[in-house]
């Protein structure tokens, strides 16, 4: 796919589901950036985990974000192509964003070419063949038998397991994952692996919560939007730009 125009990229924004007043402010900072953007926007990147958690019941989905649904639909009136690659909170996207925001739903990492530059965009969870036990929970959750078994289950009974889960993924982090370690990063290993068979310029992740521009090689540079949870992070990429650029404590 080949993409031409202004770019912004935003991951992990882990909005609440119902929202609590945190969640609620984080979502107003969001608006007011893509308000913000939105005269000189044409691709608008959702890298994943926008929403701590999604489920689409084919008559019910989770309430609230109006605020940031009707800053969606409003770009997506003026024309903005949004581009939403799901992750790991918020795989189970189905059609909804397709069919309210002509959104394009990615569920892999996938290679574009933007504005002339080769980019590998992705949310970036499971990258490589070292992390066998996320890769199994993640291929049991993403079945589509399971999925269909999740969605018998009543709307309060679902969210109530995903918010605990969430709980127990949220406290299971340590001080370690909040710094970027370098070639140690699994992001980073596969990206040198891909580099050994694909030419890419500029790979683009997010998952990590730690923003981050790293230079790979010459020419070839490794980005992770950080999030919109704490750092408050994104990466513009103008049409007029030679590289993205790493937009980090915005406010």
């Amino acid at each position: 796919m080949t993409l031409h125009g202004n770019c912004l990229f935003v991951s992990d924004a882990h909005f609440r589901t119902p929202p609590d007043k945190a969640s609620e402010e984080r979502e107003l900072k969001l608006v007011h950036l893509l308000k913000n953007q939105k005269d000189k926007l044409q691709h608008l990147f959702l890298l994943g985990d926008i929403f701590d958690y999604w489920f689409e019941y084919r008559d019910v989905v989770p309430k609230g974000y109006v605020t940031l649904f009707s800053c969606l639909k409003e770009l997506h009136s003026q024309g903005v192509q949004i581009h939403y690659f799901t992750g790991n909170h918020d795989m189970w996207v189905e059609d909804y964003f397709t069919q309210t925001f002509g959104a394009i739903v990615y569920r892999e990492a996938r290679m574009l070419t933007i504005n002339g530059h080769r980019c590998f965009v992705g949310h970036g969870d499971g990258l490589g063949g070292k992390q066998r036990k996320y890769l199994l929970i993640k291929r049991i959750f993403n079945n589509r038998f399971n999925w269909w078994l999740y969605g018998l289950l009543h709307p309060r009974q679902s969210f109530a397991i995903a918010r605990f889960c969430s709980r127990i993924s949220r406290n299971s982090h340590n001080d370690s994952m909040l710094h970027f370690h370098g070639e140690d990063e699994f992001q980073v290993q596969f990206a040198r692996e891909l580099l050994q068979t694909t030419d890419v310029e500029y790979f683009i992740f997010a998952h990590r919560h730690v923003p981050t521009c790293y230079e790979l090689a010459p020419g070839h540079l490794f980005f992770n939007t950080g999030d919109w949870l704490d750092n408050f992070s994104y990466i513009s990429f103008a049409s007029k730009d030679t590289e993205p650029v790493l937009n980090e404590k915005v406010m």
